[in-house]
């Protein structure tokens, strides 16, 4: 026993031994990032004039609490390796080209896109329209790319040259939507999936208990899939002053077209016209040199935003309360009851805030500013009530939809003045289901039992015993009734009757020009004329907009940035060589999520991500 003790009393030493160094280790590390953060923050601004490259990398989002700097840091760390999962404020770098546009000491645009992997179609229509902005000034847009994606090409298209590099190509073959589908998986792991949905087309849960895509969510995929299609390419005929069927032909003719240039890809590019000319790098950079009589350039990253345009990203500053306020605020996400964290709107964070914008006397109007296939319902009505509270303070709510304001998305949506969506955004999708794994088999077949005595049926249900009957209905029809509420909300919203709802809802998907025509929307639009409009209801003429964003303390923001300045791990590595399996991924995490409150949902994950 005195021999134990020892033992113990040393083990315990032992570890706090090993715990005090850890604490130091981690506190060296923090301050070491906060040092080089300031130091970054402080550092010489480079040269503003010139040439603006455009030359993003990673993706567009509507919003992010990443910091430049940690980026920037994380650049210098890994010696300018590029970060494929870089997010970039789409709406920061189009106040940049904007500014740009009436900056004497800016020449040009170039665009250097090789490292840029996209965004929604919204997102792309919106930085091309300050791109068509800043081209309208007289200043010249200029592409060079070593090869083109159909994201690439979309900004491409605007400038007034194309440049593609030698073996380069241009792959402009279409959209696609896919998803994964589990059931065999399931089914071999011996894990039975109770399903209760509404609506014909809400086909969220297909993945669990199908292993293809059913006939109608095929049907419904295609039509809205199509109209995008079309749309995206009227847009980059629109831009080449070519046809659509000159850049984009049908399958055979590309084939045909490829078979008389043997395969050569850059030689096809060239001759349909789809780029203007194939030079090397030097050679680019010589005639750029030879356009603009200066080789001075800045990136889209190093170039700076005046200090009025800066203070609108950063709300608290008192220079944004000289004037009355539209707040924009963010539902960027999966809809979630509790705090937001990374790919979850939480509907604690997002009424902590709305609440506040409530009680400041200088907010006037609300922009919300959704990008969300939806979520949970509780976390969706709690969001949805903190916005009829706002509108009760006459404080009017405009909405913004981005590349996706489906299901939930819709939900909040409902509470608003006004709704505004792009012709290519994704939205509908009302519908709702519920979900309960059940793992019995699974424990059973190695060897684990469960067993019991309950009261009542009801009581004691588990995902380690079969559901009982009982429960099965007690689910269906609060499904039913959560649907009802549903198209009760859209009727009472929209001014609609409710059967007309009801048809148009069943889980359908639409793009933004359908949602418009149905009554689902007020009119297509940006969130520039959602800021208006918002802006036209509170009765304000001189106002600031402010973007709003999660609050943190410095140590928070430290820790959320962290990833930023690591080397990519293996995980990273394979999600950026091989995007199936980030899906894969994020079908995970969308299953595990399903386990809140009444398991009920209202959730697009029909609303594939369009490759």
């Amino acid at each position: 026993m005195f021999i134990w003790r020892i033992i113990r009393t040393g083990l315990k030493y032992i570890w706090k031994t090993i715990n005090t160094v850890r604490i130091i280790t981690l506190n060296l590390v923090f301050f070491f990032i906060l040092f080089m953060v300031i130091g970054l923050s402080g550092s010489n601004i480079s040269p503003q004039s010139g040439i603006l490259v455009l030359d993003i990398e990673g993706v567009l989002v509507d919003s992010t609490n990443m910091d430049p700097n940690f980026y920037q840091l994380s650049r210098k760390l890994s010696g300018n390796k590029v970060d494929p999962a870089r997010e970039n404020n789409l709406f920061e770098i189009t106040q940049k080209i904007d500014q740009a546009a009436t900056d004497p000491n800016i020449k040009g645009i170039v665009l250097k896109l090789d490292n840029f992997d996209g965004g929604s179609l919204p997102s792309l229509e919106y930085l091309a329209k300050y791109l068509k902005k800043f081209k309208a000034t007289g200043k010249p847009i200029y592409a060079y790319g070593s090869s083109y994606n159909q994201k690439q090409y979309y900004l491409a298209s605007l400038a007034n040259k194309i440049y593609l590099s030698n073996f380069g190509s241009v792959e402009l073959y279409g959209l696609a939507a896919n998803n994964f589908y589990f059931k065999s998986l399931l089914d071999n792991l011996k894990i039975k999936t109770h399903v209760f949905r509404v609506g014909t087309y809400k086909s969220a849960v297909e993945p669990y208990i199908r292993n293809d895509m059913s006939k109608e969510a095929k049907e419904n995929t295609r039509r809205w899939l199509t109209s995008m299609w079309k749309n995206y390419l009227n847009d980059i005929s629109d831009s080449r002053g070519k046809p659509a069927g000159s850049l984009s032909p049908k399958a055979n003719t590309l084939i045909e077209r490829l078979k008389a240039v043997s395969g050569n890809m850059t030689e096809y590019a060239l001759e349909n016209n789809i780029v203007d000319t194939v030079v090397s790098d030097y050679e680019f950079e010589q005639e750029m040199h030879s356009q603009f009589k200066t080789s001075d350039s800045v990136s889209i990253y190093d170039y700076q935003l005046n200090a009025k345009a800066m203070q609108s990203f950063e709300p608290n500053s008192p220079a944004t309360h000289h004037k009355p306020l539209i707040a924009v605020v963010f539902v960027n996400g999966t809809i979630s009851q509790g705090n937001s964290s990374e790919m979850i709107v939480g509907s604690n964070s997002i009424t902590k805030q709305l609440r506040a914008l409530g009680n400041d006397k200088s907010v006037r109007a609300v922009v919300l500013r959704i990008n969300s296939p939806g979520g949970s319902v509780n976390g969706s009505e709690e969001i949805r009530s903190e916005l009829a509270a706002l509108r009760e303070k006459d404080i009017p709510v405009v909405v913004s939809m981005g590349g996706m304001a489906a299901s939930g998305g819709y939900w909040i949506a409902t509470e608003s003045d006004y709704i505004y969506s792009s012709a290519n955004t994704i939205t509908g999708s009302i519908g709702i289901f519920g979900i309960l794994p059940n793992f019995e088999g699974t424990l059973n077949n190695i060897g684990i039992n469960s067993d019991g005595v309950a009261t009542s049926p009801l009581a004691g249900v588990t995902m380690t015993k079969e559901i009982p009957e009982q429960f099965s209905q007690l689910m269906q029809m609060s499904v039913n009734n959560g649907y009802d509420n549903f198209l009760s909300i859209v009727s009472q919203a929209r001014n609609m009757n409710y059967d007309d709802v009801d048809k148009i809802a069943q889980g359908q998907v639409w793009l933004g020009e359908e949602a418009l025509k149905i009554g689902l929307v007020d009119e297509i639009g940006d969130i520039d004329n959602a800021i208006q409009k918002a802006a036209t209801i509170a009765g304000v003429s001189d106002y600031t907009v402010t973007w709003q964003k999660q609050e943190a303390d410095l140590f928070s923001s430290i820790l959320n940035n962290y990833s930023a300045i690591l080397p990519n791990t293996l995980t990273q590595l394979i999600y950026n060589e091989l995007p199936a399996a980030k899906q894969f991924k994020e079908q995970i995490t969308i299953w595990n999520s399903l386990n809140k409150a009444q398991n009920r949902y209202v959730y697009c994950l029909s609303c594939a991500d369009v490759k």
